[in-house]
């Protein structure tokens, strides 16, 4: 089998997001007062607001920077996300739904999560996760461009489909903070986008394809403090420790699968 790779340099501005993501896991038993979060790391109201504190469930809601910014609460884990604003159309996105290049996004998020961290409760663990786009001509040229991501990995772009990999390459911290080590998970693949209609003719429910069609090399970010670390993080590294995550997802977005 002859193994095909697109001989041309990853860099990380082709990459468009779909989403990006902070999640902080609270010490246990920790009492958690989310509700001045919103207002004091975005600056005003949410759009929409709900919670259910018998459970534990908080959730908050609105536009940023003509994205849509949400706050999922709940117990044992806090949740900050970055993606699409909501069509308002009601019909589906005829495009890959994402918010731009990953520097931009990153720009305009991190700085939000360095403001909650100052304010946020003791935690034992911290992640940072994206989803990542990078749009293709056709499926041959998405395996020809995945390949240049992943060197111990042999595609033949004219007979492979369905493919997907994933991996986990565990690294020391470079916090200072003894012991701590954090996962890298990463998942690769090559997806088909297309908007499907749905129509009901008398009995039966049937889909139909429309819209433009999409083809696009997508990597999963899941960048994560180990939960065998027994201690909480200390809580003037919180930030430090989220760009380290964040640092971490930008090496891969650049460099591909890499120890």
């Amino acid at each position: 089998m002859t193994q095909h790779k697109d001989t041309s340099v990853p860099t990380v501005s082709p990459w468009q997001v779909e989403a990006i993501r902070l999640t902080g896991f609270p010490l246990p038993l920790s009492e958690i007062d989310p509700s001045g979060w919103w207002v004091n790391v975005v600056g005003e109201p949410p759009e929409t607001e709900s919670s259910r504190p018998k459970v534990g469930l908080y959730k908050r809601e609105g536009s940023f920077d003509g994205k849509r910014l949400a706050l999922d609460v709940q117990l044992g884990r806090v949740d900050w996300t970055l993606g699409p604003l909501a069509e308002t159309s009601g019909m589906p996105p005829e495009t890959l739904p994402v918010i731009g290049p990953f520097d931009s996004a990153l720009s305009a998020f991190v700085p939000l999560m360095h403001n909650w961290l100052g304010l946020a409760v003791p935690m034992t663990r911290l992640a940072f996760g994206a989803v990542l786009a990078q749009p293709v001509s056709d499926r041959k040229a998405g395996y020809l461009k995945i390949a240049a991501y992943l060197p111990s990995i042999r595609l033949d772009p004219e007979t492979s489909s369905d493919f997907f990999y994933q991996i986990n390459r565990p690294r020391d911290s470079k916090s200072g903070i003894s012991g701590l080590r954090i996962n890298r998970l990463t998942k690769w693949s090559v997806l088909l986008f297309q908007t499907l209609g749905v129509s009901l003719e008398k009995t039966q429910m049937r889909t139909t394809g429309y819209g433009v069609t999409e083809t696009a090399c997508r990597l999963e970010l899941d960048i994560n403090t180990l939960p065998e670390f027994s201690q909480p993080l200390p809580q003037g590294k919180l930030a430090e420790i989220f760009d380290e995550l964040v640092d971490m997802g930008r090496e891969i977005a650049v460099k591909g699968d890499v120890a």
